[in-house]
């Protein structure tokens, strides 16, 4: 049996952690949640207390509590932090779940970006994690449609959760068989946080946010 970590918050990270726990060559041993976790989504910590309470949590949010080489499968489900080699270099298996297009909208906010571009499609991916950030293979991807006329990024942030759930279903019992599929780094675009004031009326959860706070 092999033991998976998962890293992250919210329900998607819930998810992975009901397919993991589900699957009949994984145990879920070890939970490493955002901190502070978000306000607007539920609880990791409560969810695993709840339902797992032989889980180890790592309270601190801090991968770097992970025992490098405990757990076969490190799953990172919009975790915030940017995992280091050591942990990296001692993973048989350790991915990411970014929620967006890959190459194209590597970085944070790739949600608010697709907007700000004016997109009709958006992303989620899943993808190994290497030492770049958001540059690793990928292994699944799904794409959905948007209308950036009327959408605002709540709603294409819920909409990528959503297809994100069937992406993980989909995907974890398949790992094994998947061969990634490198990135084309022609197409890459990577989003920093210093970037952010170019979002404009796409900075918030809706534009109407965005006056109000200037």
């Amino acid at each position: 049996m092999r033991r998976a970590a998962v890293l992250g918050k919210g329900r998607l990270a819930v998810h992975a952690c009901e397919v993991i726990a589900g699957l009949p060559d994984l145990s879920l041993d070890t939970v490493v949640p955002t901190t502070p976790e978000p306000s607007w989504d539920i609880s990791l910590t409560d969810a695993v207390a709840t339902r797992w309470p032989e889980v180890r949590v790592i309270e601190s949010g801090d991968w770097r509590g992970l025992e490098p080489g405990r757990c076969e499968l490190v799953f990172s489900v919009l975790y915030d932090k940017i995992i280091g080699s050591d942990l990296i270099d001692v993973t048989p298996q350790i991915i990411n779940c970014h929620p967006g297009r890959l190459p194209q909208y590597r970085g944070v906010r790739p949600v608010n970006w697709a907007l700000r571009n004016g997109d009709d499609l958006a992303g989620i991916t899943l993808h190994i994690i290497d030492d770049g950030v958001d540059t690793g293979p990928i292994l699944a991807e799904a794409l959905f449609s948007v209308w950036p006329d009327v959408d605002e990024v709540r709603d294409v942030w819920w909409r990528a959760i959503a297809h994100g759930r069937q992406l993980i279903t989909d995907t974890l019992p398949r790992l094994q068989a998947i061969t990634p599929r490198p990135q084309d780094p022609a197409q890459a675009v990577t989003h920093y946080s210093r970037d952010n004031h170019r979002l404009g009326d796409r900075a918030d959860w809706t534009r109407a946010q965005s006056v109000r706070t200037r």
